[in-house]
């Protein structure tokens, strides 16, 4: 609803809200929450209430209103005394998570714009971030790079400080291929323009190894992280190209070495930034995940994630991203840990707290959304397909058809269709794989998830001898890019074995989160 909208509608309920006062209360707040303003907010909350479904995701916080306004109250008891600061989601910033370059774009060589114009527009760039608008902030990336090229050329410091951010924003919007190719390009002039050893190179050097390990060749995105972890320098595009080794090597299925690297990395974390730091969190949800990998262990990684959620949640709010991120993978292993009722009511709660805050748009939000449904299909799979449903039109709709968030929820949607009607979960299944192709690869992780999912598929419906080739096909795929050992290729290993018997009646397609 627009403002005008609102007003109209509350005046046709008897109450009086001006326009300024719904503009106030529904703007991103820099200030205090202000037990004072409860009462307007009600009337608020009553007119959208009255314009809401209510059975629809954003409405359930909002229909206690006893609860909503204590957990209003307790805000302004926790800001008072001093003012808050605008949320943060350790991805704002111009030059994307977790901007390497901060504190050191000031110094010499950076080539960050001068020009007034230029500086607002790529402040923008990290406003629209942090609401979680890559497609805007990729699209405001590309005019900033248009206009600053036409200015000063493709090799100029300030030029190529700005085609990074174009390159990154692409590849935060979905296209990672198209934003390794890009980076590519410009680590190379960077080289001939800037020499191997400038900053912007590099970024360009970090910014290569990750567009190529989530592209889907993780094994050459590991050796580009280990040739920037090599250089010599020690700084913060060092940490994060050992971060980001490390989970390339889980992505490969080095388990062991991630989780050996990871405790050799934190202490340098600790040293390098200020107390509970996202980069912090990031590395210690890292290092909980590989270690439930490696001991497969649900009970031991449930515990370490819920003091990583409580951390989080007290230094970075419960609804940061990196919050949301442990909170999910929390509830997916007290699921695993045989605990269904309390897995949902956690997920139900992570996913509720990002709408709240974050808004029912923000990639952080739609993955919770995302993890909330496969819990939800174990114990009511009519309301796992609604909510998959919904998520699959929010998310091409905020972050379009092709995005990773977007793909993982119609890879899911695809997942519980095969559950009750495996031929309507074909051409999904199709559809995914065809975009994961383009997109990721036909040989990255997740494309070959949703390939072996539509092998399910295949062999429900036409029987062992049409899925074998494909479940082949994958197979050496899987062992070529993650290695013999990974999880992964046992799992297709066995398939193989099953589909050279009669055929039986096979699970349908892991889900996804």
């Amino acid at each position: 609803m627009r403002y005008r909208q609102i007003v109209n509608a509350a005046g046709a309920m008897g109450t009086s809200l001006p326009k300024s006062t719904v503009s106030d209360l529904l703007r991103r707040a820099d200030t205090r929450a202000g037990r004072e303003c409860t009462g307007k907010l009600a009337d608020l909350v009553a007119v959208l209430l009255a314009n809401t479904e209510q059975d629809h995701p954003a409405a359930a916080p909002w229909l206690d209103r006893r609860a909503w306004q204590a957990r209003w109250e307790a805000l302004d008891d926790r800001d008072r005394g001093h003012a808050a600061q605008p949320p943060v989601t350790g991805t704002e910033g111009v030059f994307g998570w977790d901007d390497p370059l901060a504190g050191r774009r000031p110094g010499p060589g950076i080539g960050w714009p001068k020009d007034r114009h230029t500086s607002r527009t790529a402040a923008a760039i990290g406003e629209l971030a942090a609401l979680g608008m890559y497609r805007q902030a990729r699209d405001v990336a590309w005019e900033l790079q248009r206009s600053v090229l036409e200015a000063h050329g493709l090799r100029d410091p300030e030029a190529l400080a700005v085609r990074h951010v174009a390159a990154y924003w692409v590849g935060e919007a979905g296209n990672r291929r198209a934003a390794r190719a890009a980076t590519d390009t410009l680590l190379a002039e960077c080289r001939a323009a800037l020499g191997e050893e400038h900053t912007l190179t590099r970024l360009a050097r970090l910014r290569l190894a990750a567009w190529t390990a989530s592209a889907g060749d993780a094994a050459q995105g590991r050796r580009l992280y280990r040739e920037v972890a090599r250089d010599g320098s020690d700084d913060r595009i060092t940490l994060l190209s050992r971060l980001g080794g490390a989970h390339a090597a889980k992505m490969v299925g080095e388990i062991d070495e991630a989780e050996d690297q990871l405790a050799r990395l934190l202490p340098d974390l600790v040293a390098e930034y200020e107390a509970h730091h996202p980069v912090l969190f990031a590395a210690r949800i890292q290092a909980a995940q590989v270690h439930w990998k490696g001991t497969r262990s649900a009970a031991h990684g449930r515990k370490s994630l819920e003091r990583i959620v409580a951390d989080a949640t007290q230094h970075l709010g419960r609804a940061h991203p990196l919050t949301l991120k442990a909170r999910a993978r929390h509830a997916r292993l007290v699921h695993a840990d045989g605990d269904p009722h309390r897995s949902l009511e956690l997920a139900e709660q992570t996913h509720i707290d990002a709408l709240c805050v974050l808004g029912e748009d923000h990639p952080s939000t739609l993955a919770a959304g995302n993890v909330l449904s496969v819990i939800l299909a174990a114990v009511d799979m009519p309301a796992a397909r609604v909510l998959l449903g919904h998520l699959c039109e929010q998310s091409k709709r905020a972050l379009g058809d092709e995005s990773r968030v977007t793909l993982g929820i119609r890879h899911n949607r695809a997942v519980v269709t095969h559950r009750h009607d495996p031929r309507a979960a074909r051409p999904l299944y199709e559809q995914v794989r065809d975009a994961r192709t383009r997109v990721l690869g036909a040989e990255h992780p997740h494309t070959l998830l949703t390939r072996t999912a539509l092998a399910y598929a295949v062999l429900a419906l036409d029987g062992p001898d049409a899925a074998r080739p494909l479940l082949e096909e994958i197979h050496r795929a899987r062992v070529r890019v993650l290695g013999p050992a990974h999880p992964d290729v046992e799992v297709t290993g066995a398939l193989l074995r099953i589909a050279g018997q009669a055929a039986p009646a096979l699970p349908s397609g892991r889900s996804e989160s």
